[in-house]
C-alpha cells in the first residue's frame, strides 16, 4: 500500500488537521439530527451544557450557537482542542483538556453529551463506570446525559477487516482500517493519513471497547442515573434487541 515506509504517531495528533471532512462533519449531521429527536422527545431542557470528546468542537459549537448556553467543551488531546479553538473563536464556550475519568467541569452543568464512540474509547468496565461517576457528579440533580455508544454486536465482515477510504482535502489521502475482534470486545482502528507522496504516510492507532447495553444500562443504575431510554442510533426507536450502535439517555435522580 505504501511507497515509503509509515510512521505511528500518537492518537488524534495528526487526525485533527483532516477529521471534519473526513468523519467530523458527516457525523455531526446525524448527530445533531438525533439530538433535537430526543430532547423533544423527553422534553429535556438545559440552561448550561457539556460535550466530552468535544473533539473539533462542532456539537460544542452548536449547542452555544443554536441552543443559546454557555458550553464546556472537554477534549483529552491537545490537538483536537486547538483545531476546536479555530472553529469556534465563541466566548460561551470554555475549553477544557481534561481525561473524562476525572471530569471536574468548573460547576455542575444540566446536560452532559458524549458523541462519536467517545465513551467507547474507555478500554475496560472500571473506567468506564469511573467515567460515569464523574459525569453523575458534575451534573445538576435533575440533569441529563445522553451518548452514543457501539455496542458488541458488529456486523460479522468487520472481524475480517475492511478499509474505508475517507474524504480529505486536495493533495491528501485518508483512509481507515477496521477490524473487530469479537472475542475481545475490542474495534481496532488505524487512521492513514498520508499528506504528499514524498512524505511517509502517518498512521494513528485507536483502540475501542465494544460494549452490552445490559451491562451498561447495570452499571448507569449503579452510578445513580435513571434510564430513560436506549435507542437504535440508526431508526431512533427503542432498541428491542441489541443493535451495533445505541443512543443511551438517563437522567441523575438527585
Amino acid at each position: 500500500m505504501f511507497e515509503v515506509q509509515p510512521r505511528v504517531v500518537p492518537p488524534y495528533s495528526k487526525l485533527a488537521e483532516t477529521y471534519d471532512i473526513g468523519l467530523g462533519i458527516p457525523f455531526f449531521v446525524r448527530t445533531r439530527i438525533a439530538f433535537e429527536n430526543l430532547v423533544q422527545r423527553y422534553g429535556i431542557c438545559f440552561r448550561t451544557a457539556a460535550d466530552l470528546g468535544c473533539g473539533t468542537g462542532l456539537f460544542a459549537c452548536y449547542l452555544s450557537q443554536c441552543w443559546c448556553v454557555p458550553v464546556f467543551a472537554v477534549d483529552r488531546s491537545p490537538a483536537m482542542l486547538q483545531m476546536a479553538r479555530r472553529n469556534c473563536r465563541d466566548s460561551n464556550i470554555c475549553f477544557l483538556q481534561q481525561d473524562i475519568r476525572q471530569l471536574c467541569l468548573p460547576h455542575p452543568v444540566d446536560l452532559i453529551t458524549a458523541n462519536f464512540d467517545t465513551m467507547n474509547h474507555l478500554l475496560n468496565g472500571c473506567d468506564l463506570k469511573a467515567a460515569f461517576q464523574r459525569i453523575h457528579a458534575n451534573l445538576r440533580p435533575g440533569g441529563h446525559f445522553i451518548f452514543d455508544l457501539l455496542t458488541h454486536r458488529q456486523p460479522s465482515h468487520i472481524a475480517r477487516g475492511i478499509i474505508i477510504r475517507l474524504r480529505a482535502k486536495a493533495g491528501r489521502e485518508f483512509l481507515q482500517q477496521i477490524q473487530w475482534f469479537p472475542w475481545q470486545r475490542l474495534l481496532s482502528i488505524l487512521a492513514i493519513l498520508r499528506f504528499s507522496s514524498s512524505m511517509p504516510p502517518k498512521i494513528e492507532v485507536h483502540k475501542e471497547r465494544l460494549y452490552s447495553p445490559e451491562a451498561t444500562r447495570r452499571w448507569l443504575q449503579e452510578t445513580g442515573f435513571m434510564i430513560r431510554g436506549i435507542h437504535d442510533a440508526a431508526t431512533l426507536r427503542e432498541a428491542t434487541s441489541c443493535p451495533s450502535r445505541v443512543i443511551i439517555v438517563v437522567k441523575r435522580f438527585s
